[in-house]
């Protein structure tokens, strides 16, 4: 009697993400006469590996899953150069790279690079980076001659490195996703609908969205038309990098309470001068809801000294220690958890 065992038996996906839902699968051996089922666990099909500085973000995804990240020694030598060393196996297996969290982007991303190279050399499947908060979004384009496109050249370094494909979320505008090689992979997740219930929640009456700045309309739109509420635009004029004022507005914000919608609060001068000028128009009680909170320089102050009751950032980025309690976080691991099933279970 042949007795032939069946790998991809039976997978149970984390119940925060879908409900009880299975997978069975029976491929066809020849000559055999009994299958018997070998479950196979999504940890043997995955392998995570985690930053340097786990995050919650980071906890929350791998809880979810139920999976424990690969042993991995992350260093630094005397001059700076960043030590990656993958110690569990990972041949066969898709790696997810978890964000690299140093306070410097640069270093995050070269981590990120070596970390896929490593995995790649180790006998990886694919290796999928995990980066909600893109970096270097921002530059997808030139605006002055004798400037690089920065998100394209990241893209081509990830690609180079060894990633196959990237998961982020709410990218500083979805162009950005034809910097990418067509054999690199964008997973690209919209935090609008988790917004859109959040703000529900809050039963906030005569609401207005308001994007701070012209480039932001089309974001404002959505949330707006998911509320079903009105849109307000602001006209800012920007004098340097991270250097912006309001200079006029465009729709009724008076006696409306008003939420400012960005996708990234860097050094917070706009959403502040934004506030200012929603104030001086008549708006009521006014919120700030982004996807990416960096707060980098005195943005926290700013938002501190702002007319805004209350700042509501994704889970993205760590949130800084000396952080204010205006500012509160949205846990985004159950979208990231999905993609990951999507794409691996």
């Amino acid at each position: 009697m042949n007795i032939s065992p069946i790998g991809n038996s039976f997978f149970n996906y984390p119940k925060s993400v879908y409900n009880n839902k299975a997978l069975i699968s029976a491929p066809q051996k020849s000559g055999a006469d009994i299958f018997s089922f070998k479950g196979i666990s999504l940890a043997d099909k995955i392998s995570i590996i985690p930053s340097e500085n786990q995050t919650d973000l980071e906890k929350n995804i791998e809880k979810n899953l139920g999976v424990n990240p690969a042993k991995t020694e992350v260093k630094k030598f005397k001059n700076g150069e960043i030590y990656i060393n993958i110690q569990d196996r990972v041949r066969g297996k898709d790696v997810y790279l978890m964000p690299a969290s140093n306070s410097n982007v640069n270093d995050n991303l070269m981590e990120t690079y070596l970390k896929a190279d490593a995995a790649k050399r180790a006998g990886a499947n694919r290796v999928i980076a995990v980066m909600p908060n893109f970096d270097y979004a921002r530059q997808e384009k030139r605006t002055q001659k004798g400037e690089p496109i920065a998100a394209r050249l990241n893209m081509d370094l990830l690609k180079t490195a060894g990633v196959d494909e990237i998961i982020t979320a709410d990218l500083h505008t979805p162009a950005i996703e034809g910097c990418a090689s067509n054999n690199l992979r964008i997973n690209h997740l919209e935090s609008v609908d988790m917004m859109k219930d959040y703000i529900q929640q809050m039963n906030i009456p005569d609401l207005v969205i308001v994007s701070p700045d012209m480039g932001g309309t089309k974001r404002a739109d959505k949330l707006a038309k998911a509320l079903g509420v009105d849109k307000a635009i602001i006209y800012k004029h920007r004098q340097a990098h991270n250097e912006a004022t309001a200079e006029d507005l465009i729709g009724d914000v008076k006696g409306k309470n008003c939420i400012i919608y960005d996708d990234i609060i860097d050094t917070a001068g706009t959403i502040a001068e934004a506030a200012k000028m929603l104030k001086r128009k008549g708006a009521e009680d006014i919120y700030v809801f982004a996807s990416h909170g960096l707060f980098n320089g005195d943005a926290i102050k700013k938002l501190q000294d702002a007319p805004v009751k209350a700042v509501f950032v994704t889970n993205s980025v760590p949130k800084k220690t000396e952080s204010s309690e205006k500012i509160k976080q949205i846990d985004i691991s159950e979208q990231i958890t999905g993609a990951i099933l999507d794409i691996s279970a």
